[in-house]
């Protein structure tokens, strides 16, 4: 059984065994795990377990569900060692994470007994001119040699970070550089992630074993000068240092000296690096501050590199599932339009992304009898398309000589409802055509009035027979009837075709379709069906689409 290690903001670490099927996260005490955390919405995530597998969806909070520092879109698999961020409250699958290092509020700063050093200056002078302190006379063969340390030092380290490593693994990596470089007792790395932002523990060092036992407390106000003001800061005798005087850590600790920069990634700072040294005589100086914060710049540089490597890889690999998507949402849509005597049935998709949430499909009931779907799935995407083709599974297996169109609808609507998310639902209208008579029994859930063209002019709307499908449990369903005579047009389509707008901000509608539906009634099917493409791609050009688009044509020829 798997295990969730839960560290809250506030408060002790605990764990919780895995079990059943949920685990939902929020504020709420009806959830499995209740969080009290300001920043959590009161039902923010829910865990779902499937034969070994977790998956983890957000509910639709204000602050979102981060996993592994991304904020997540939909529902997306989590694997052992996962860390995931729910407001303040840190979870990780099956791993314990460092929860010994704290962020404490203490005095405000004062310089008496430290250095602080513009990250600019240390960037861009030399080490003889970047501190706040009066500059002291040296030797210019100290400063010599001091120069050609860093630069040993940069140019080893620049070669070390050169390969590509994914980015759990860098800061480690990382970390054990600057340990290698910048001897220390402890050390740790902490990045800004969440909504809201915030520091999290990446990576700790504790080299010194007598202080492994022991919570590392940094002070706020220095973590802040480092992070906020972008400000190397070195403490000279941290016992001393009002930003660490009182801190039963430090006094536990005897640590007498300590450092902390940003992490500078050349456009933002998106972390820091703290050290310190319990020796008194062997304290950081200002030449370890300066080498250290250009350790920093030059992993936060790296940092920034292999986050953008890992979401190339990432957008590579949705494009190529959203590719293989796509691809078996066309072979799931008609392949080819139904010869039928006597009638002309045509359908088109133009979906607004790679993969959408639009869907019709004929299929024959028996010889004398073809039903036309149409459907239009809330959402976008992987997600809409999946749900897509799990109705068109559905349906297909409902469909036989003597199934009742009310009775089918309502067992779709109980399965819509049982198998997606509560915001999840399915606009759906089911035309049974009599080929023999033109004869037409409908169920219309929730969907755009398919229009009927008579002959003589008239015109007949298939008006909503019962709510959309998923909505809610148990909703039921009336079967309405309508009759198609020689020369009659039928007209299906979704919201994407009437709601799409121009660079205007305007919409097409209805009406312009109808008006030209009603002066070009004598021409074929096929052409309306391009006549009507041309149109919305000519309205649209330039805008774009925001919903996906499917029309169906049926024209009773004799």
């Amino acid at each position: 059984m798997a295990t969730l290690y839960v560290y809250p903001k506030r408060g002790e670490p605990f764990t919780l065994p895995l079990e059943g099927e949920k685990i939902t996260f929020g504020r709420g005490d009806d959830n499995t795990l209740p969080l009290p955390d300001p920043f959590c919405s009161s039902h923010h995530a829910a865990l779902t377990i499937d034969e070994g597998r977790y998956r983890i969806r957000d509910l639709g909070s204000k602050n979102g569900v981060y996993v592994n520092g991304k904020r997540t879109q939909g529902e997306v698999e989590i694997r052992s060692g996962d860390e995931i961020l729910i407001g303040q409250t840190r979870l990780s699958l099956d791993r314990k994470l460092m929860s010994n290092v704290e962020l404490s509020d203490g005095p405000q700063p004062s310089t008496s007994f430290n250095t602080i050093m513009k990250l600019n200056d240390i960037l861009k002078m030399p080490a003889s001119r970047t501190s706040t302190r009066a500059a002291v006379p040296s030797v210019d063969l100290e400063k010599i040699q001091a120069e050609h340390r860093l630069y040993s030092v940069m140019t080893e380290v620049s070669k070390a970070l050169l390969l590509h490593r994914p980015l759990n693994e860098l800061l480690e990596h990382i970390m054990e550089l600057i340990s290698q470089n910048l001897p220390m007792d402890r050390g740790a790395l902490l990045l800004r992630e969440g909504s809201p932002e915030q520091l999290i523990p990446k990576v700790v060092r504790i080299n010194d074993k007598s202080l492994a036992g022991q919570k590392m407390q940094l002070s706020r106000s220095i973590v802040d000068m480092a992070f906020d003001q972008e400000l190397a800061v070195l403490s000279q005798d941290a016992m001393s240092d009002p930003r660490f005087r009182a801190r039963d850590s430090i006094i536990t600790a005897q640590i007498k000296s300590a450092i902390c920069v940003p992490l500078w990634n050349n456009e933002k700072v998106i972390g820091i690096v703290y050290a310190d040294r319990t020796a008194l005589l062997d304290q950081f100086n200002e030449e370890d501050l300066r080498l250290l914060t250009l350790l920093a710049n030059l992993a936060a540089v790296k940092i920034e590199n292999a986050r953008l490597v890992e979401k190339a890889l990432e957008n590579e690999r949705m494009e190529r599932e959203l590719a293989l998507a796509a691809q078996i949402q066309r072979d799931l849509l008609p392949q080819g339009s139904p010869r039928v005597e006597g009638y002309e049935i045509i359908g088109l998709n133009l979906p607004c992304f790679e993969v959408g949430g639009d869907y019709f499909d004929f299929l024959p009931i028996d010889e004398g009898r073809l039903g036309v779907i149409i459907a239009d799935v809330s959402g976008k995407g992987v997600g809409a398309a999946l749900l897509m083709a799990s109705l068109r599974a559905s349906l297909q297996s409902e469909i036989s000589a003597g199934y009742d169109p009310a009775a089918m609808t309502s067992r779709l609507n109980n399965f819509v409802h049982r198998s997606s998310s509560s915001n999840s639902f399915i606009t759906f209208v089911f035309c049974e055509l009599n080929l023999k008579t033109g004869g037409v029994r409908y169920v219309n859930a929730g969907h755009n009035p398919p229009a009927l063209f008579k002959s003589k002019g008239a015109l007949e709307r298939l008006k909503p027979s019962g709510l959309c499908l998923g909505m809610f449990h148990s909703s039921k369903y009336e079967v309405g009837t309508a009759a198609m005579e020689k020369g009659d047009i039928l007209i299906l389509f979704t919201d994407g075709l009437t709601e799409c707008r121009n660079k205007a901000g305007q919409e097409m509608g209805e009406q312009k379709i109808f008006d030209f539906l009603r002066r070009n009634s004598k021409r074929p099917a096929s052409d309306l069906l391009k006549e009507i493409k041309a149109q919305f791609q000519e309205f649209t050009a330039g805008v774009m689409p925001f919903d996906d688009t499917t029309i169906v044509f049926i024209k009773k020829t004799a």
